[in-house]
């Protein structure tokens, strides 16, 4: 498993943000999250984009950005970092919606890895 390896988080998302609510986000990085927190989220909120990878016999997402609560204006972008399929997570928002992100990192907690930010 690769460590402290940064991902730039490309301008085509922030732009995504700033251009669905008219400001510029407030932007959470996660600890390392399983491939199963990607599923939940994905399964459960509506995928804005997408980047799949699809290797004959199952599609693996390699990034994406989840609108996750347009009411609190909060999206989730996430992108792969290895080929275990461990992703890292930003969690953009305004700073009126601290709360709400609070309480998504805390249901996410059961899919961290022992990875440190």
């Amino acid at each position: 498993m690769e460590e402290n390896k940064d991902i730039e988080i490309p301008k085509h998302i922030i732009d995504t943000y700033v251009k669905t609510h008219g400001l510029y986000p407030c932007i959470t990085k996660t600890r390392n999250v399983i491939s199963d927190a990607i599923e939940l989220l994905t399964k459960k909120n509506k995928v804005v984009w997408f980047y799949d990878i699809n290797n004959g016999e199952r599609t693996i997402p390699k990034d994406g950005l989840i609108d996750y609560n347009s009411t609190y204006k909060i999206l989730v972008y996430f992108s792969m970092i290895d080929k275990e399929r461990t992703y890292k997570l930003f969690i953009f928002s305004t700073t009126e919606n601290k709360l709400n992100v609070d309480l998504l990192l805390k249901g996410l907690n059961k899919f961290y890895t022992i990875d440190m930010i």
